[in-house]
């Protein structure tokens, strides 16, 4: 699959979409995730982005270099550029629980303000950096591979992380069965020698 059918992909997802992105390179990272966040601001969508590989500036920074105006979305009240501090790890300690409800109340501010629908998207290596994958494969499952809450989602993983970690196949099987679709990109690919670009819709 070429590269331009997943960004395509991404700009089309709806709500209840709940998608994991695996990667390798940052600038692959990027021009997934910002793609999916810049076409829904300008459709009139809210969009969030919790940043735990990169600070929230550095992403701020990479957005403005790709084209999105930070600044007048923030102002807007639109974006949302999220310490994971602030929504994953509150005080050091993971919740899955409490980040549903602030997802939900993410949400329901969202309308209140008018916007048509909300898309978000989460850096997931505080989770191994403090050896909590465990937790977050619980939290992946109650998102369920179709979100009950009507928003859109993609779950992003470092591959290279990922796989070093012992368990990282038995991780890996657990975002397969998590996520309507997976996206994997890639020089190398999990497990493979040649160049990787793959998009895996899972059949409900």
């Amino acid at each position: 699959m070429e590269k331009r059918e997943i960004i395509e992909f991404v700009k089309n997802m709806q709500p209840k979409d709940h998608v994991v992105l695996l990667y390798e390179e940052i600038r692959d990272k990027h021009d997934v995730l910002f793609t999916y966040l810049k076409t829904g601001l300008e459709k009139g969508e809210a969009a969030a982005y919790v940043a735990s590989q990169e600070t929230p500036e550095q992403i701020r920074q990479a957005m403005r270099e790709f084209g999105i105006d930070v600044e007048q979305y923030e102002n807007k009240g639109a974006l949302k550029v999220i310490d994971y501090r602030d929504w994953y790890l509150i005080d050091g300690k993971f919740s899955y629980d409490r980040t549903l409800d602030l997802w939900r109340e993410l949400l329901d501010e969202s309308k209140s303000k008018g916007f048509k629908g909300l898309r978000v998207t989460g850096e997931t290596a505080c989770f191994f950096r403090d050896d909590i994958v465990k937790e977050l494969m619980e939290y992946e499952h109650a998102l369920h591979r179709v979100l009950d809450i009507p928003l859109t989602a993609i779950c992003a993983y470092d591959s290279k992380t990922l796989v070093s970690k012992e368990e990282w196949f038995n991780v890996l099987i657990e975002l397969l069965n998590t996520h309507s679709t997976t996206i994997m990109l890639g020089t190398k690919g999990i497990g493979a020698t040649t160049p990787s670009q793959i998009l895996v819709r899972v059949m409900l």
